[in-house]
């Protein structure tokens, strides 16, 4: 029986639903051994909600580590405070920017989820919050409120201007009530800014960008402009010093990037730095600034942990149950261990391929030389 027919069998799925290698918010529950890298997430997430600081820190792992679910527990510590509102962004992408910085911060705007704001505030309160964001704004206050219009069309085409989903033509900044487009990075920030005022009349204090995947921006850029995007990110952490227009700061939220970020990817800004050491520039002022976390492989203990947890998931009534599925002993450990190296997302992974063949044949317990034969079995469907 294929893998595929046997998952229909089995659980009346059409397709496996479950994609492994992609960290989901519902293994959140499959969380072991990041606690000395949780304690410092949850010291800046309480200080989010008490100084008035901006924060950037930097979640260093090689690649299956577990930095996406990282995020995702990040961004679930954040849900637990009123105060904060938090998005989640990859920046994976595979389009070549013409303005790298712009296309950053329409890529940060686009993650601030008005939907979903209006889900947690009245949109009678979104409305009356906009009306008390700074004059400097006008224009910004003016695009803001036209993105929760009654006319679908001028909201729709408002939020796309404000994302950079859309370069509007003159008789469609008329429609929207504004003069300028948003082409250059200053006019974005200004727009930026506005949000951050609005959050803050709707009673936040900060806002958390959980941000996936950061060094695959360098891939779409030139070696020369890679500088751009940590100067962004400088710019974030000092904002808003910089911009153009007076603002009040203590009318704006705080701004926290937690950035995913592989070891390859923080080999690079390292290089980067030395490369600026005689000409100057954003990245050591940057690294000077953040605070960096790093994902470690996974010791036995652990390993086992997160494979009792993984094999306890039942996929046709989707909710981890008490026990495994499939019983298991320490010499499954020893070679699921062996073969991931430590890495949770192999670990999840090879659980699930031998979970799925194990009750496909009736396995009564999991050991070495049963998992190696599933797994070898897998491996020639």
């Amino acid at each position: 029986m294929s893998k595929n027919q046997f998952i229909e069998k089995q659980y009346g799925l059409e397709k496996n639903p479950f994609l492994d290698r992609i960290a989901r918010e519902k293994w959140l529950q499959t969380w072991v051994n990041r606690e000395e890298q949780l304690r410092v997430w949850k010291r800046v997430i309480s200080e989010l909600e008490s100084e008035k600081r901006n924060n950037v820190v930097l979640v260093i792992g090689d690649y299956g580590m577990g930095k996406t679910q990282s995020l995702f527990k990040i961004i679930d510590e954040a849900n637990k405070s009123k105060y904060i509102f938090s998005s989640f962004l990859n920046f994976r992408g595979e389009q070549r920017p013409s303005n790298p910085g712009l296309d950053f911060m329409f890529r940060i705007i686009q993650s601030i989820d008005f939907n979903r704001l209006e889900k947690i505030k009245s949109k009678q309160e979104i409305i009356n919050s906009i009306t008390d964001i700074s004059s400097d704004f006008d224009e910004v206050s003016v695009a803001l409120s036209q993105c929760w219009s009654k006319d679908q069309y001028t909201r729709r085409l408002s939020r796309y201007f404000i994302t950079g989903q859309t370069k509007p033509t003159k008789t469609e900044l008329r429609e929207i009530g504004v003069i300028r487009k948003i082409d250059n990075i200053d006019i974005a920030k200004e727009y930026f800014a506005g949000i951050l005022y609005l959050l803050k009349t709707l009673g936040y204090k900060s806002l958390l960008l959980a941000i996936d995947e950061f060094e695959y921006l360098f891939s779409l850029v030139t070696r020369a402009q890679q500088s751009v995007y940590l100067a962004l990110v400088r710019g974030l952490f000092d904002f808003p010093l910089g911009i153009t227009v007076a603002l009040d700061v203590e009318k704006m939220v705080n701004i926290a990037l937690f950035l995913g970020i592989s070891e390859d990817g923080f080999r690079r800004l390292r290089e980067i730095e030395n490369e600026e050491a005689a000409v100057g520039g954003p990245t050591r002022p940057l690294l000077d600034r953040v605070t960096t976390t790093t994902l470690y492989a996974l010791e036995r203990q652990s390993t086992r942990l997160l494979i009792e947890k993984r094999l306890s998931y039942n996929r046709k009534s989707g909710v981890f149950e008490d026990k495994p599925l499939i019983p298991f002993d320490e010499t499954f450990v020893d070679y699921v261990l062996e073969l991931s190296r430590g890495s949770p997302r192999q670990i999840i992974w090879s659980c699930s391929q031998v979970l799925d063949a194990g009750i496909e044949h009736r396995v009564s317990l999991l050991d070495r030389e049963t998992a190696q034969e599933l797994l070898k079995e897998r491996e020639e469907v």
